[in-house]
């Protein structure tokens, strides 16, 4: 999803030195992935704040997401994006222009359709100190600096294992947050939800980047 990225709130508990691969974080991690590996399917509310108080920014948006193994359906700020497991397709309502590019999964950005299994490779995990609601604060920091443009992110996870929300901390100051709103399953959610159909759109430009 380019230029899409989601954040989340969370309560910032005390940090401890971060481990190179903490093994109580990793058990909370694995219970994560494992509860919502198991959904068929899902859709979840989120609010998206970018913050920079260096440069006095504070935007707030709104959006829902829903996700079917490798397949989702981002709406967000004017856009509908598409990604079938093979294409995305990016739908700008108010230009009415669709933009279409091959997914590569190494070149997502973080959202919910990843976020659950981004532990497993080329990260370290640190679990911190409990936020004052009693959930979990887990610290995952990329193993190799610089080979992401954030250096951080932050989970907050409840007891019952649900991902509350988590924190992307750039390198440039911005700080990205998110908050996931009212996530069910939907297990009526067919393959056809996930695909755009161009003859459904009437006056809709395509952009082919394929």
């Amino acid at each position: 999803m380019k230029n899409i990225i989601f954040l989340f709130v969370v309560f910032l508990g005390a940090t401890k030195v971060l481990a190179q691969f903490d093994p109580e974080a990793e058990v909370l991690l694995e219970k994560m992935s494992e509860k919502y590996q198991g959904k068929k399917a899902f859709t979840s509310g989120f609010n998206q704040n970018l913050i920079n108080e260096a440069s006095n920014i504070n935007e707030n948006i709104e959006g829902i997401i829903h996700v079917k193994g490798d397949k989702y359906r981002l709406e967000i700020a004017g856009q509908i994006i598409f990604n079938d497991s093979e294409n995305i397709w990016s739908y700008n309502q108010e230009a009415k222009e669709v933009t279409v590019t091959l997914y590569d999964p190494e070149e997502e950005e973080i959202s919910l359709n990843n976020i659950w299994n981004l532990y497993k490779q080329g990260y370290k995990y640190g679990l911190n100190e409990n936020d004052s609601e009693g959930n979990w604060v887990v610290d995952l920091e990329p193993i190799k600096r610089g080979s992401q443009n954030f250096y951080k992110i932050r989970m907050s996870i409840s007891p019952s294992i649900d991902l509350l929300g988590f924190v992307i901390f750039e390198d440039s100051g911005n700080k990205f947050e998110y908050v996931i709103n009212q996530l069910r399953d939907r297990s009526d959610l067919n393959d056809d939800f996930f695909t755009f159909d161009l003859s459904q759109y009437p006056g809709v430009e395509l952009i082919d980047f394929r």
